[in-house]
């Protein structure tokens, strides 16, 4: 075991998980990284770890929406089994098929992409900071619907734009809860509405995207030849993804409220032109 090692994984868990949930891509920024300081985690079994280590993030989105997670679970229930006729167990039935529509695209095309092993690792910087300056891009002209609208109720099609919005985000750099945010204030929801509805649209994105990563890393064999310090590692990353994303949380509902996104659509295209910069000139 290693005292750099251990904290280049904190590192790693704290910048993974309060870039998770904001509006810039944590896998991003987190192989941003990892390029210019010339390390990587690639000691270990690479997806193991990214899957073990997004279940920081994914905990603490649950504990954190916990409330209105159990509100649409339970009222569905209830309309769908207890046969409900409550105006309200319904509309929580309607939202959670509007979830399934959301995650639609993304699901289809995403389990295909990952069987597909396309490398651009030649032109990962290139591509990354092109999906950078798009997040930037997209935020710069969705501030403006900021505050415009009120509308707290998703309907089918606002879910499939969302939902096909979302798409984007398997390009690296490209911010998923920035794009999806801002498709669904395009198609007239309240900014905290569409917020909410994309942190909730993240959970099951996020098991399916782990349930891949492990598929796709060869679960078993390479995943139990881990050395056994290594599990410290792991959950050191895991422990501070958690915390990390908890406070980048609250810090999203305050900046949501005041409106003001004009930091992140900055620190996108600041961001996508310096390594858009660095992979053009790599390139031979």
């Amino acid at each position: 075991m290693n005292f750099v090692d251990l904290i280049r994984y904190i590192v790693y868990g704290l910048t993974q998980g309060f870039f998770e949930v904001l509006p810039i891509s944590s896998a991003g920024l987190v192989s941003f990284i990892q390029e210019i300081s010339q390390q990587d985690f690639s000691e270990v079994n690479n997806n193991f770890f990214l899957a073990f280590v997004n279940l920081g993030s994914l905990f603490a989105v649950i504990i954190y929406l916990k409330k209105r997670i159990r509100k649409i679970l339970v009222e569905s229930y209830r309309y769908v089994v207890k046969k409900s006729t409550d105006d309200e167990h319904k509309k929580s039935f309607m939202f959670l098929k509007n979830i399934v529509i959301a995650i639609l695209p993304t699901g289809i095309i995403g389990i295909v992409y990952s069987f597909l092993n396309i490398d651009y690792k030649e032109y990962g910087m290139v591509i990354l900071g092109v999906g950078a300056l798009l997040t930037g891009t997209i935020l710069y002209y969705a501030r403006f619907n900021t505050d415009r609208y009120t509308n707290t109720i998703v309907n089918r099609r606002q879910a499939w734009y969302i939902g096909v919005f979302q798409v984007l985000s398997i390009l690296p750099g490209v911010s998923r809860l920035a794009v999806t945010t801002a498709a669904g204030t395009h198609r007239e929801l309240s900014h905290e509405t569409s917020l909410t509805f994309s942190l909730l649209i993240y959970i099951p994105i996020s098991l399916g995207t782990i349930f891949v990563m492990l598929v796709t890393s060869g679960l078993g064999n390479e995943v139990f030849s881990v050395p056994g310090y290594t599990i410290i590692y792991y959950l050191a990353s895991l422990l501070f993804s958690f915390i990390a994303t908890m406070v980048a949380l609250k810090y999203l509902f305050i900046i949501t409220r005041k409106g003001n996104f004009r930091f992140f659509y900055i620190l996108n295209l600041i961001f996508g032109v310096v390594a858009l910069f660095l992979g053009v000139s790599q390139l031979n």
